[in-house]
């Protein structure tokens, strides 16, 4: 029987791609998980242990199936050693039963790491780039300078309470206080 394992890292990434591809290589049933590759993938692991001899295993990229170069290889050999076989798309002449097969997957699983790795790496970079800049990293601030301003004079000038102001903005009374307090403190916000 052929099984497809689909997996994405995040709930806004998108597992459209390789659903169309396993489905167009004839996949009987297509496991899909949404998981980052350093935390136990379950559904993979209750794919793995449902597989028999003579069943096949199809990923498009060969890095849906392990944390790193190690841990993807040991899973390759482990299926090889059961009679399972393992077809990667993006790898389509890969024979992972031949001496030369395995060099080749192992060094696609090394390389993959390395690149994760960098890219990791140059996002890092990237966002202290950004820190150091003075430039504000995360979501847009639900309230703009010029509101955080009305509420502090509405607050403190008409002596109103924190919740009705909040209300008046319609925001939570806990992002109105958290407003306020990182003007004061000096943090950057947008404007």
């Amino acid at each position: 029987m052929r099984y497809g394992y689909a997996r994405v890292s995040t709930d806004d990434q998108h597992l459209d791609r390789q659903r169309h591809a396993l489905a167009a290589e004839g996949c009987v049933q297509i496991v899909e998980e949404v998981e980052s590759g350093v935390k136990a993938r379950k559904r993979l692991e209750a794919l793995l242990t449902r597989l028999e001899p003579g069943d096949e295993l199809v990923v498009e990229q060969i890095d849906r199936l392990g944390r790193g170069a190690a841990a993807t290889i040991l899973l390759m050999d482990e299926l090889a050693q059961r009679g399972v076989a393992l077809r990667v798309l993006a790898l389509p002449a890969l024979d992972y039963h031949t001496p030369a097969g395995r060099y080749v997957a192992q060094t696609f699983a090394a390389l993959a790491e390395l690149f994760r790795a960098e890219s990791r790496e140059r996002q890092r970079a990237g966002i202290e780039a950004a820190r150091r800049a003075g430039r504000h990293l995360g979501r847009r601030p639900t309230l703009t300078g010029q509101q955080v301003a009305e509420a502090r004079r509405m607050i403190e000038g008409e002596e109103r309470p924190p919740s009705e102001v909040a209300r008046l903005f319609r925001v939570h009374p806990k992002t109105l206080r958290r407003a306020l307090s990182q003007r004061r403190n000096g943090e950057i916000a947008w404007t």
